[in-house]
C-alpha cells in the first residue's frame, strides 16, 4: 500500500491573559521564524505550510477558537480557517 507521506510538526508561541471573567490565548508558528514549521519532504516541496496561528478563548461554560493554516500547495498561496465553539451542558 502506498500514501502520500504526510507530516508536520510545530512549535508556537504567543500571548496569554485572563481574569476571573476568561482566558485568552494566541499563538503562531511561521517559517523562518525561531518559532517555526517542520514538515516531510512532500510536505515541504508540494503542499507546505507556511504558517499556523490559532486563538483560543475560554469563559465561562464556553470555549471558542479560531486556527488558521497559511498553506502553498503547487504554488497556489492560500489560507484555511476553521472555527468553532464549545458550550458545557
Amino acid at each position: 500500500m502506498t500514501g502520500i507521506p504526510r507530516a508536520l510538526s510545530l512549535v508556537a508561541s504567543g500571548t496569554a491573559s485572563g481574569n476571573a471573567g476568561g482566558y485568552q490565548l494566541s499563538v503562531r508558528s511561521e517559517e523562518g521564524s525561531d518559532w517555526g514549521v517542520v514538515q516531510s519532504p512532500f510536505m515541504r516541496d508540494i503542499a507546505r505550510t507556511t504558517a499556523y496561528q490559532i486563538d483560543l478563548e475560554v469563559s465561562g461554560d464556553e470555549m471558542s477558537y479560531s486556527q488558521t493554516t497559511f498553506l502553498d500547495i503547487y504554488g497556489r498561496k492560500f489560507d484555511h480557517t476553521d472555527r468553532s465553539k464549545l458550550q458545557r451542558v
